[in-house]
């Protein structure tokens, strides 16, 4: 096959608002998995292109693994220091130890599969440059299996110790732990404040920024990152079918077969009450919970606005399907009053942090 450098800027680039590598493109070639893409790269004899795609996997994947890496050890922390046994603990991580097993009985270990997965990508990335797209084709497959196994394991491993949570300090505690785990995050979205950026350029680093993510996460019926993306005249909507985190667990997979997680045997507990920080539903997954915390509540509460309206799927009406939407407004006023209610909270008259400051002074 004659090799094919591909075009100028190729389908990975530096981007500027983002400050790193992101994919190019129009928002319907973003809302494509980088691993298809790089099959109909290697097919079309754009070796290079398809090597670069392959790498890129790994950046939109990183983000996710070093969470799940930190939240694990964090939520640990979190249970001992609230009184919960040392032994209590370890012994609920020694039933998801036995959940998380390999079929050869390996014991999970979410550092090793990610190291084997980025080596997978290397191997790949050598046959692609080299031209050889058949045993690049099996190679990447191979890659994205790894890939898939670790963050799929790793995110229950999150959720199972989450779980832990609610068995020993009740649901309260949700809400409040998600806004520890997540406070390094919280300090990194002062950017999106109104008073101290544009908005067109914070909402293009939301956008790019949810839509690596969620490619990461293996999103998508095929569990390869594939995204909806829709245009809209006020807005840009993101559904995922299903994300690749939260939302895979509310169903059986579209792709391993594996069943609810709120199903034997791992039986993960969803809220059973309405809170602010579950959209005030019922039957929310706690580990959705963070998107609420962060996407709405934590911005709400800092500068007047969600950065994007989390529109989340419940059980057990999840179990049979249901997509999540990611709601990002081109204008932050034009989030709707609902949006608001949902998370507790009224709809201010003006936005940005020191409207937001004035706001909360003048109520204490």
């Amino acid at each position: 096959m004659d090799r094919d450098q591909g075009t100028a800027e190729g389908p990975v680039a530096y981007d500027a608002i983002l400050g790193g590598p992101a994919r190019t493109g129009t928002l319907s070639d973003k809302a494509r998995s980088s691993y298809a893409l790089a099959r109909e790269a290697l097919a079309a004899g754009r070796f290079d292109d398809a090597a670069n795609l392959g790498r890129h996997t790994v950046e939109e994947a990183r983000e996710a693994y070093e969470l799940y890496r930190d939240w694990i050890g964090q939520i640990r922390d979190y249970l001992i220091e609230y009184g919960v046994a040392a032994s209590m603990v370890s012994e609920g991580e020694a039933r998801l130890a036995v959940l998380l097993r390999a079929p050869d009985g390996r014991a999970f270990d979410l550092d090793a599969g990610w190291r084997a997965y980025i080596e997978a990508i290397e191997r790949f990335a050598t046959l692609a440059t080299k031209g050889d797209a058949e045993a690049a084709t099996t190679a990447l497959r191979e890659a994205w299996a790894l890939w898939l196994d670790a963050h799929d394991k790793g995110c229950d491993q999150v959720g199972g110790m989450l779980d832990l949570v609610v068995e020993h300090l009740g649901e309260s505690h949700v809400g409040p732990l998600w806004d520890r785990l997540m406070a390094p995050m919280y300090d990194f979205y002062d950017r999106y404040d109104t008073d101290s950026a544009p908005w067109p350029i914070s909402f293009q680093r939301i956008l790019t920024v949810a839509i690596e993510a969620l490619r990461g996460h293996l999103s998508g019926p095929t569990r390869e990152g594939d995204i909806e993306i829709t245009d809209e005249k006020d807005r840009v909507v993101l559904r995922f079918d299903p994300c690749g985190s939260g939302g895979r667990s509310m169903r059986t997979d579209p792709v391993t077969g594996e069943r609810p997680r709120m199903e034997a045997p791992f039986g993960f507990r969803v809220t059973t009450r309405a809170h602010p920080w579950s959209w005030s539903k019922k039957g929310i997954c706690v580990y959705c919970v963070h998107c609420c915390q962060l996407n709405m509540r934590m911005p709400i509460a800092k500068f007047g606005y969600p950065t994007r309206v989390v529109e989340p799927p419940t059980w057990p009406e999840a179990r049979i399907g249901g997509k999540c939407s990611w709601i990002i407004y081109k204008d932050p006023r034009l989030v709707p009053d609902a949006a608001y209610e949902a998370v507790g909270e009224m709809k201010p008259s003006a936005i940005g942090s020191a409207a937001t400051r004035a706001r909360r002074q003048g109520r204490s």
